[in-house]
């Protein structure tokens, strides 16, 4: 005879799972705030308003996904313990915009740079 549904554990250790996953989404989002803004100081040697450009949108970029990671986790972790499907993929969209922001900024930097005399 199988326990009662209430009894069965769920696909997940309570509470752990969504904190480990909030806790690398932070370390995702300064690292990536640190690159781009390291991509963005080395612009300025090249093209000032492109550096602005990038810094400013890469501020931006990490500030929107910091809430969406945040209102992502809370769903995620009300969702595992309601056996409901988890949420959308917003963040990791706007992840992808901050990796490419940050890599457009430092191809500039490197096809701007060229041979100084």
């Amino acid at each position: 005879m199988s326990p009662p549904p209430a009894a069965r554990p769920g696909p997940w250790d309570p509470g752990l799972q969504s904190e480990r996953t909030a806790l690398a989404w932070q370390r995702t989002l300064l690292s990536g705030l640190a690159c781009a803004l390291v991509v963005a100081r080395l612009l300025a040697l090249v093209s000032g308003p492109a550096a602005v450009v990038t810094g400013i949108a890469a501020l931006v970029t990490t500030a929107a996904l910091a809430v969406l990671a945040r209102r992502r986790s809370r769903r995620n972790d009300a969702a595992l313990r309601q056996h409901r499907p988890l949420a959308d993929a917003r963040a990791p969209l706007l992840l992808c915009v901050l990796v490419v922001l940050t890599a457009a900024g430092a191809a500039v930097v490197v096809l701007g740079a060229g041979p100084q005399s």
